[in-house]
């Protein structure tokens, strides 16, 4: 990867920093899907700063596909317990032809439970379950069974793969939403693969380290190999959807403490072996000029973990400010105030 490419992504971030306004992206989607093949990466940080950015402009409709719940948890507070339903008694009722979820119990809205939502448009979630940690099993036991009844199987696997799209499209009719966000699990398999058949475009969020990196390679490698899991599955059902890659985050980015808008030797590193291996996968991305799909976020120091367990968009944090945080007494620090423009720069692009 030549320099100068790594230079671009470096010097937009830097104009983000400077408050200057970024090239408008001309690729933009209904519906995203943040995913990525690792945990640890800040996903559900992101997740729910961007469901709180892209609400602030238009009703948006968010889906909790990972079992840890985290999303559901930052949106709709601990007592889960209130909420019935859940994605995965939809999905259920999908697979089983049953029907029988109501929707307008399924949907909840997210002002009603985070008053950091009011005044923004009307946005919703569809909470998450615990039971997706199984589903997994579930979900190819019955496509191989189908698979198995050969042409008569075709139309039942792309019901099974197109649940949650079809889920998303109920929801979406209800509630009249115009932008979709899905929160995946850091595994492929399950309800991630049905996000991806389901979303337009998806969120890669990548940590400044080795192993996201390498995360970042096992993603696009599923993405783009016509032998992978992704792609057999969906070829037996006669399902053709791949998502776009629209954006690269490269999360817990350093800055120089000479230049405050120069990351450091560590980011400059991961980035430009991010770089290289989305070059490898060009493909898969919704731009010819991949350094487009690149953004830098700062690390979340202190200010990540008050967001999701106080459930407060970083948006709303105010530097210097202490919260207690699982016994401890954490400070909003300083670099919020830099992240704060990262994320709505991103969110404004989608």
């Amino acid at each position: 990867m030549d320099m100068e490419t790594v230079e671009k992504v470096i010097q937009r971030a830097a104009a983000v920093q400077r408050g200057e306004k970024s090239p408008i992206r001309t690729d933009c989607f209904t519906s995203y899907a943040v995913s990525n093949f690792r945990g640890g990466i800040g996903k559900s940080t992101i997740s729910f700063n961007l469901a709180y950015e892209l609400s602030a402009r238009e009703s948006t409709i968010v889906f909790d596909l990972c079992p840890q719940r985290n999303m559901t948890q930052s949106l709709l507070g601990e007592d889960l317990s209130q909420f019935r339903l859940s994605v995965y008694d939809a999905i259920l009722s999908e697979l089983t032809g049953t029907g029988d979820v109501d929707f307008e119990e399924l949907i909840v809205r997210i002002s009603s439970c985070n008053r950091e939502f009011h005044g923004l448009k009307k946005s919703y979630v569809v909470p998450g379950s615990q039971d997706l940690f199984l589903f997994p099993s579930l979900l190819y036991s019955q496509l191989a069974q189908f698979n198995q009844l050969r042409e008569r199987g075709i139309q039942p696997m792309a019901k099974v793969l197109s649940s949650i799209r079809t889920i998303i499209g109920e929801c979406v009719k209800k509630t009249s939403a115009n932008k979709v966000l899905i929160d995946t699990s850091p595994f492929f398999g399950g309800a991630t693969h049905l996000a991806w058949c389901a979303a337009d475009a998806l969120i890669i969020p990548v940590r400044v380290d080795q192993h996201s990196v390498e995360a970042l390679r096992l993603t696009l490698d599923m993405l783009t190999n016509l032998s992978s899991d992704f792609h057999n599955f969906n070829r037996q059902a006669n399902i053709t959807h791949t998502p776009k890659v629209y954006a690269v985050v490269m999360t817990h980015c350093g800055w120089s403490r000479q230049n405050k808008n120069n990351p450091d030797s560590s980011t400059r590193f991961f980035l430009q072996k991010a770089l290289e291996i989305a070059d490898a996968h060009k493909s898969a991305f919704s731009e010819n000029d991949i350094s487009n799909c690149f953004y830098l976020l700062d690390d979340f120091l202190s200010s990540g973990r008050i967001s999701g367990k106080q459930r407060i968009p970083l948006a709303k944090l105010v530097a210097g400010k202490k919260f207690l945080v699982d016994g401890q007494r954490l400070e909003v620090n300083p670099s919020v105030e830099r992240y704060k423009l990262e994320m709505k720069n991103l969110a404004c692009s989608l």
